[in-house]
């Protein structure tokens, strides 16, 4: 597990402070809470009539309306709900490469938690198919996720437990074989929303010219001998705006927010651009 003194709780709740997780327009199911639902139940906000059935609350049979028609109606209320949150964070050992990238992912993780928080919301983490969400109850309890040693990103996995009509949260630098129309698409899925954070190295959005180099893969300790000159570094950089354009047309398709971060960008700004892309909302 890192250390968590990785992550600068001041900076990360002052940078959230401003902001909360945006919210969809639509209806959305969860449990009990403060925001409106799909369903009926017994908030203060009138939905529709129906007729009177026995067993139904007397307090919400309308008497004027009975007095007019001698019909027993009903008022239907909608519910209120907490949203339902599926934080999906790559531990895959890419998202360690270094120890700035670590804790700079940690702080980009924990900022979104935060602002989580904020709504009160029912928020999961999930790292993993094979294993079960585990509940976030403090934003702090993040830091005991962020573990990346894994082979595989979550989001390699075919199967995800993501709850119905949630909203979706998936963060990872996506520097993996995939199609991400199909990616996003299951992500998206019966959710409520879906906010896709591709977070990377500035170096591995863009790299230098660097010479003759010995890379080893993060994932599996393969090492390959290349020379990254101009031609290697031009061509690495079309496949990664490939890469970035693929994910923000597959997000666009699907109705999700996309964004890419390095981790060169400092919290304020990354939570500022967030909210540009309709990721975070002012609180």
């Amino acid at each position: 597990m890192p250390d968590k003194s990785l992550i600068d709780w001041a900076a990360i709740r002052s940078a959230a402070a401003p902001f909360r997780l945006a919210m969809p327009r639509g209806p959305l199911g969860g449990r009990l809470g403060e925001r409106l639902g799909a369903g009926a139940g017994s908030s203060l906000e009138f939905q529709d009539y129906r007729h009177y059935a026995p067993g139904d609350d007397l307090r919400h049979v309308d008497w004027a309306a009975y007095a007019r028609s001698e019909i027993l109606a009903v008022r239907l209320y909608r519910e209120e709900v907490a949203p339902r949150v599926d934080l999906v964070i790559d531990v895959s050992r890419s998202m360690a490469v270094t120890e700035f990238k670590q804790r700079a992912y940690g702080a980009i993780a924990a900022l979104m938690a935060c602002a989580s928080a904020s709504l009160e919301t029912d928020l999961r983490v999930i790292t993993s198919g094979a294993t079960e969400p585990v509940p976030l109850h403090r934003p702090e309890d993040i830091a005991g996720f962020l573990d990346c040693g894994g082979k595989f990103s979550a989001l390699e996995e075919p199967h995800l437990a993501l709850r119905r009509r949630s909203l979706r949260v998936a963060i990872s630098d996506f520097l993996f074989p995939h199609d991400p129309d199909a990616l996003v698409s299951r992500l998206a899925r019966d959710g409520a929303s879906l906010s896709v954070i591709q977070f990377t190295l500035g170096e591995e959005a863009d790299p230098a010219v660097e010479g003759g180099r010995r890379l080893i893969d993060s994932e599996d300790d393969a090492e390959v001998d290349l020379v990254i000159d101009a031609g290697a570094v031009r061509e690495y950089r079309e496949r990664f705006g490939r890469l970035r354009a693929g994910l923000a047309r597959a997000s666009r398709r699907a109705g999700a927010a996309y964004i890419h971060v390095t981790a060169e960008t400092s919290l304020r700004e990354a939570a500022r651009a967030m909210s540009r892309a309709g990721i975070l909302e002012s609180a």
